[in-house]
Order: C-alpha cells, then sequence, then structure tokens
C-alpha cells in the first residue's frame, strides 16, 4: 500500500479555504432602511432596501438604493424609530405637537401628544419611552413621551446650561456605561454650527464637549467601534464616548448631513436635506473618515430626512447578508476537498 499524499491534500484544501474566506469578505450587504422625507401631509414615510457588493475598499465595488416604497403619510415626519415593545414606526410629527406610531405594514397611524413640537426622536434603553428634540422648530424645550404602552402623558423639561441659560436641543444618543438618567446631546441646525455634550434628562442641565462645531446635528451610537457618530452639514465625526477624543472626522461634498443609521459591522447610511444617500463602508478600517473606505453619495430623493437606526435602542435590526452564487459554488468546492483529502488519507 503506498503512502498516501497528505501534504498535497492539505495544500489544496488550504488554497480553497483562502480563496473561499476572500470571497466572503465581498459578501453583498443588503439592508433594509426606513427613513422619512420632510413634506409633511404628502408620502413621508418610506422603506428601501440598499445593497452593496464589494470589499470595502475606496473605488472597490458598487452601492445600489433600491427603489423606495411608501408607507404612510402622516401630517408631519422627522425623526423616525421602532418602538421594541409592539413593532410599530415611531415618527416625530414636525410642528403638529405629536409623535406619530406607524404600522410598517399598512401605513396606519395613531398620534401621541408630544406636548411640543417634536422633531428628532430617540428610544430609551429602558424601551418605555421615546425622547423628541424640539429645536428645528426653535424649542429650548425636549419631552419624554411613553411608549409602554404607547401614550400617556409626555413630560416636557427645559434644558440650560449651568449659568441658567436656556439651550436646544436637537437629538439624543445613549451610549453604554453612561450614568443613568443622562444621554449626549447636540443642539444645531442641519447646515451645521452648533454644540455637543451631555445632559442630565432629570434637571435639563447640560455640559457642553463641544461648541461651534459643525457636526453638532444628527447622531448614533456606533458598537462597531464603540463611538459616537455625529453629523452636521457636510461632516462626520467620530468621537469616543468615554474620553471625549475625535477619532475621525471626515468631510462629504456639499451635503446638508442630517439623521443617519450604522449596522454594527462598518456601514453607515446618512440623509441628505439635498436627496443625497451617503453610503460608507469603513469596516476595514474602522475610522469614519479614512480615505481608505468605500465611499457612495448621489442624489437618491427629494426632501429627504431621517433613517431610523438599525441597531440599538429603536432600531429595525433589519440588517441581512446574502451569499453570492459564486460565493456558494466554492463552498461546495471548499466541502469536496476535505472529502477528498480525507479519503487520500484512508
Amino acid at each position: 500500500m503506498s503512502k498516501p499524499n497528505t501534504k498535497a491534500g492539505r495544500l489544496w484544501v488550504s488554497t480553497l479555504l483562502m480563496v473561499f474566506a476572500g470571497a466572503a469578505h465581498a459578501t453583498p450587504v443588503r439592508t433594509t432602511l426606513y427613513f422619512t422625507t420632510y413634506n409633511g401631509g404628502g408620502p413621508d414615510v418610506w422603506k428601501t432596501t440598499a445593497t452593496y457588493a464589494g470589499n470595502g475598499t475606496a473605488g472597490n465595488g458598487t452601492f445600489s438604493p433600491g427603489t423606495a416604497t411608501n408607507i404612510a403619510i402622516t401630517p408631519g415626519a422627522d425623526g423616525i424609530v421602532l418602538n421594541p415593545n409592539n413593532k410599530r414606526l415611531l415618527v416625530g410629527g414636525q410642528g403638529t405637537g405629536q409623535i406619530y406610531q406607524v404600522n410598517p405594514n399598512n401605513g396606519a397611524y395613531t398620534a401621541l401628544n408630544a406636548g411640543m413640537n417634536a422633531y428628532e426622536v430617540t428610544v430609551d434603553p429602558n424601551n418605555d419611552v421615546v425622547w423628541g428634540g424640539g429645536s428645528e422648530g426653535g424649542a429650548v424645550t425636549f419631552t419624554s413621551v411613553p411608549i409602554n404602552p404607547p401614550g400617556g402623558a409626555p413630560t416636557v423639561a427645559t434644558a440650560h446650561m449651568a449659568s441658567g441659560a436656556p439651550i436646544s436641543i436637537t437629538h439624543l444618543t445613549f451610549a453604554p456605561g453612561q450614568a443613568a438618567g443622562t444621554a449626549f446631546y447636540t443642539s444645531g441646525g442641519d447646515g451645521g454650527g452648533g454644540s455637543f455634550g451631555t445632559i442630565d434628562l432629570a434637571t435639563g442641565l447640560v455640559t457642553p464637549i463641544f461648541t461651534n462645531v459643525q457636526y453638532a446635528h444628527g447622531m448614533v451610537y456606533d458598537p462597531f467601534t464603540g463611538d459616537l457618530i455625529i453629523s452636521g452639514g457636510n461632516e462626520l465625526a467620530q468621537i469616543n464616548p468615554t474620553t471625549d477624543a475625535v477619532v475621525s472626522t471626515g468631510l462629504f461634498g456639499t451635503d446638508v448631513l442630517d439623521q443617519g443609521a450604522v449596522d454594527g459591522n462598518g456601514n453607515l447610511y446618512w440623509a441628505d436635506n439635498n436627496g443625497n444617500l451617503l453610503y460608507v463602508n469603513y469596516s476595514t478600517t474602522k475610522l469614519i473618515g479614512s480615505p481608505s473606505n468605500f465611499v457612495s453619495n448621489n442624489f437618491y430623493m427629494s426632501q429627504l430626512d431621517d433613517f431610523a437606526p438599525l441597531v440599538g435602542a429603536g432600531g429595525t435590526n433589519n440588517h441581512t447578508t446574502v451569499p453570492e452564487p459564486a460565493t456558494l459554488a466554492l463552498m461546495g468546492l471548499g466541502f469536496a476537498g476535505l472529502s477528498w483529502a480525507r479519503r487520500r488519507k484512508s
């Protein structure tokens, strides 16, 4: 009986697995996005499926947002999140004084009294209330509205500096490790310019970390990097929530970046009020402003406003990956190679 050529078998399997690993890295990313447009009273709550095929490096691959499907027509629409208790969308009602709870399957909605004009919205980590900021309407108040169960009397508070001077709140975001009852805040217009810091939600006292910065409007916590990603004007900033250090920044065209989402795997989707959909794949660099990232920044829809979060409190959690046929074929070859190597050894 001749000695089996186990070295050749191992080489065959190793080669196939290396090829398969490379193909798996290029597996397309398909993401369902829920978003709003700011034409209150017309079609303003939407969803689409966006696909990226590539390896995440600059110039490699293609990003393709699908055709948008209208879900609902509400009297006003701005910020958007998911109520984790009943899987309904929660939409800031702009100047209506309401937050609208929308059934994503049939577009039916009910109004929740916000006690003020609410724009960008955030679900509290305890899933009991949704927070709303009023800065886009000029208010210096912010609100919390019960969502478990939905409805009930809202709690409206005034945000203020240590000096007592009032300050408007645009967006609230929670990060792991924060003291209970506190959140990060932004205070600034879509075009940029304002402050970012922390707020005591019980007293309304804000503590600025950065002032007069362009990135002071939209904000998300990104579990992929452990950082906050903040937007305003045409700038995104990545900030460490523990040290307050600015990790990375990036400028993207002449956009008016409003609110966006991350999927927890290094993919970012951000809405520009001029209609662009900004997509950044930073899965390799972990730096939002790296020139090595794949970036797509093209017109998608007029009056584009906010994307619902994909992960975390209020996240729609619709991220999926679909293997390419070529990848599936390589998997079959890999298994065949393993089987061949076992037979050779026998």
